[in-house]
């Protein structure tokens, strides 16, 4: 219980300083309402945290499974609820909105109720970009210090020491792993803003694209397209690093310890990288058939460029556009099909993961092998792994739970009055963490809702939905496993 509630007040200490930063910005641009709002909550939370923390320090115990899945949830709920109440305090939006918005950013989904993000003040708008970014983060460490050691959904366990070894010194594995993920996730994403900063674009834009492409969310500071910048550069920077942002955070790891047979092993970055050229390469010729408006310029490598960034920002399930209206110039459900992959086991990204697919598929495939030479001496490895029966398992249950989830949403969706295709597709959407790939202009008669115009009950089962997709899922049912509560 003690472990638990320091773990708590770590999460709303971060919060609390994080706060800080919207502070310095509303002191800057004269937003004085907001600068005494973010002040205050900062230091209420930074008293609270502090008081948890210096009450039980030193009355840590261990922590079991099903405890460490029950403390993985309130984690989450807590960067809700502290991260909701300045947003709500804010703005004159309603309560369900709040809610809908800070899920939204801190799952990494850019869904969003705001009908124009300029109009927002430059502390709030910073705000919920933080919100997304510190999403990221957590989804890191959920998944390092949670997820894979328990092996849910069938998450690899091994190379997870790669993380622990940061400099030397005392401190235990859980404090390495948080070193070394923070620390390299605070590096990309100024690194990131840096080089957009260099490209041309302004460094507050700059801070919150890096934002985005790291935490794969998507968030745009302005309500234009990123070509609107006219930085040119700033293209190759967003398409590098949401390619870092939706690869395993292991694979960085071998890449700068040059651990030259694991990165030989390791196959799920490489596909990552090569299923973007190909959907790309797609994608462009398709932009090609596409009329051309009178009101649009004609640049010969538009669409190559616009199908090269797109196939990025669809698999890492960003959601950033070059230009905007080319998502939907294709069809909703080859939309749907492809954020519903996702990205990499280990990374921000959203969907089932690469990893997920290869195994399933290398499966099926020597069961269909099986089925024409039953004799035949059959592989027992995948991905450099030992493809153990109770990995594949874990893989299958996770699918299924994970097809229910979005059939589930997607029922209640259309019992609230959404048109099953837009059930369907904003379904997948929140399950993916990409929000923006449930787009109403996809619907000629204005059948489609935005988020905004949503109803309470189909907002609450879209931010379940975006909510259990990034805490795996089999972690929430863990949570109420009845054999464990019921022998307390």
């Amino acid at each position: 219980m003690a472990a638990g509630l320091i773990v708590l007040a770590a999460i709303l200490g971060t919060v609390s300083a994080s706060l800080t930063a919207p502070f310095l910005i509303a002191l800057y641009m004269e937003e004085f309402p907001a600068a005494q709002m973010f002040g205050s909550i900062a230091a209420a939370y930074a008293f609270f945290a502090s008081a948890i923390f210096i009450t039980l320090r030193g009355k840590e115990r261990g922590l079991k499974r099903v405890e460490t899945f029950g403390l993985l949830l309130l984690s989450w709920v807590l960067l809700l609820a502290s991260g909701a109440l300045p947003l709500a305090m804010s703005t004159d939006m309603l309560t369900s909105n709040v809610i809908f918005e800070t899920i939204a950013a801190i799952t990494t989904s850019n869904a969003s109720t705001f009908v124009s993000v300029e109009v927002l003040p430059r502390s709030v708008l910073f705000w919920r970009v933080q919100l997304q970014w510190l999403g990221g983060l957590l989804t890191l460490l959920s998944l390092v210090i949670v997820l894979a050691p328990a092996g849910v959904g069938g998450l690899p366990k091994r190379q997870i020491a790669l993380l622990e070894k940061v400099g030397t010194g005392g401190g235990g594995r859980i404090l390495k792993i948080c070193l070394s993920i923070g620390g390299t996730y605070i590096v990309f994403t100024l690194l990131c803003a840096g080089a957009l900063a260099l490209s041309g674009v302004a460094l507050f834009d700059s801070l919150i694209l890096a934002s985005g492409a790291i935490s794969t969310g998507g968030f745009m500071p302005i309500d234009d397209s990123i070509a609107s910048y006219n930085a040119p550069f700033a293209y190759p920077v967003l398409l590098f690093f949401m390619i870092i942002g939706a690869t395993s955070i292991l694979w960085h790891r071998m890449l700068f310890t040059r651990r030259g047979q694991l990165l030989r092993d390791h196959r799920e970055s490489y596909l990552i990288i090569f299923s973007i050229v190909v959907l790309a390469v797609l994608l462009t010729l398709a932009l090609m058939q596409r009329p051309t408006l009178a009101s649009e310029p004609v640049r010969a490598f538009a669409p190559l460029l616009n199908g090269l960034f797109l196939a990025a920002s669809l698999i890492t399930t960003t959601g950033f556009e070059w230009d905007t209206g080319k998502l939907v110039a294709f069809q909703p459900i080859a939309i749907g099909s492809i954020v519903i992959v996702g990205g990499g086991a280990f990374s921000t990204a959203g969907g089932l993961k690469f990893y997920r697919i290869g195994g399933m598929m290398l499966q099926s495939l020597q069961e269909l092998n099986r089925l024409v030479f039953p004799h035949s001496v059959q592989s027992e490895r995948f991905g450099g792994n030992q493809n153990e029966i109770g990995t594949l398992k874990a893989i299958w249950s996770y699918l299924i739970v994970a097809v229910l989830l979005v059939w589930g949403c997607a029922a209640v969706l259309t019992l609230d009055g959404i048109p099953f295709e837009a059930a369907v597709i904003a379904s997948l959407a929140a399950f993916s963490s990409m929000g923006s790939a449930y787009n109403p202009e996809w619907n000629i008669l204005g059948l489609w809702p935005d988020y905004i115009d949503m109803p309470v009950l189909s907002k609450s089962a879209l931010g379940a939905t975006m909510l259990l997709g990034r805490i795996e899922i089999l972690a929430f049912f863990g949570v109420f496993n009845l054999t464990y509560w019921n022998s307390r």
